[in-house]
């Protein structure tokens, strides 16, 4: 009934509630809840990204435009692994306090980049994109607290934990700033949270198809009304959009327009899903266009971004066109 990509993003998207970065499931299950509660912040500055190569805002683009799959990097771009000594690759675990996270490292030069995975997800899932990546920079992937080769971490396991130790990681390990954060899913929300409480090293992000916090209740008001012949698939998105609450942590001026002042950001957004189908007629149409929207919004963060569609991709684009997403990172390099 269902194709592997289907099944696979059925598995990713069950465990998916801890705060409200979760992708959509393709079948039904009983959703856990959360009860949070909002916390707001001062709006942040301004950054000053001084030498970076400008990138077109979308203030004048009704659409965003795809890059071709095909592009090549920018011949201004000179690979850094001149001398392959001149920076070991690094593969080990690294103490954060009491317990230990694992962090691949490859590549030499700066900026450095450093890749957040989506909920649930390992630094294997950067695997198309880390070894191209590191022929021009140098640029880390790692395993958060409790998934993969990484010890379990304290609890509350909230997006500032998370980011936090991704810092004390960083700072362990001796991978020094200034970075670009690239942030797939959930983990473009950690990512924009690093950006926040650590200004002064980040010059650049890119959000692959980035969950947002507003993505659920956005959902719940178009659903039809509740009826005894709704479909399970339709019952369990009902039951989860309903009692999704955000996690405090991710502070809500952190989604508005401007929050990234003017550091260089780069969009991928795939623009259409695969879900259940006894879902009723239009309506995983409408959560596309939904998702579309909250995008577009995510590229108003900065006055400095661009974004792009990513066609025929999954939500994984790293996995189905891992070319846009080195793409995307390369101009943030140059």
């Amino acid at each position: 009934m269902y194709t592997r990509k289907v099944i696979v993003t059925m598995m990713i998207a069950l465990a998916l509630l801890v705060s409200c970065g979760r992708t959509e499931p393709t079948k039904t299950s009983t959703p856990p809840t959360a009860h949070l509660s909002w916390q707001a912040v001062p709006h942040r500055p301004s950054v000053s990204v001084g030498g970076t190569a400008t990138l077109a805002p979308p203030t004048n683009t009704p659409e965003p435009t795809p890059l071709p799959p095909t592009a090549t990097p920018a011949p201004t771009i000179t690979p850094a692994h001149l001398t392959p000594d001149a920076l070991p690759e690094f593969k080990s675990k690294v103490d954060v306090g009491g317990y230990e996270m694992y962090l691949h490292c490859v590549g030499a030069g700066s900026p450095t980049v450093i890749l957040e995975s989506g909920w649930g997800d390992v630094a294997e899932t950067w695997s198309l994109v880390q070894p191209e990546v590191a022929r021009f920079t140098r640029v880390c992937s790692y395993d958060r607290a409790g998934l993969g080769q990484s010890d379990p971490g304290p609890q509350p396991r909230n997006s500032l934990q998370i980011v936090k130790e991704l810092r004390a990681l960083l700072e362990n390990a001796g991978v020094e700033g200034p970075y670009i954060l690239v942030g797939h899913s959930m983990g473009g929300m950690y990512a924009c949270l690093f950006a926040d409480l650590y200004q002064q090293d980040v010059v650049g992000l890119v959000l692959v198809d980035s969950s947002h916090i507003d993505q659920f209740w956005r959902k719940v008001m178009i659903l039809p009304p509740e009826s005894p012949d709704d479909s399970e698939s339709l019952k369990y998105y009902r039951e989860w959009f309903t009692n999704a609450t955000p996690d405090p942590t991710l502070r809500r001026t952190l989604f508005d327009a401007g929050s990234l002042g003017d550091v260089p950001l780069v969009v991928l957004t795939s623009p259409i899903k695969e879900r259940a189908d006894d879902l009723p007629a239009g309506l995983s149409a409408k959560f596309d266009e939904i998702w579309v929207e909250l995008q577009k919004e995510w590229a108003k963060i900065s006055s400095n971004s661009t974004h792009v569609i990513a066609h025929g991709s999954s939500h994984f684009i790293q996995h189905d066109q891992p070319d846009l997403v080195i793409n995307a990172i390369l101009q943030l390099i140059q």
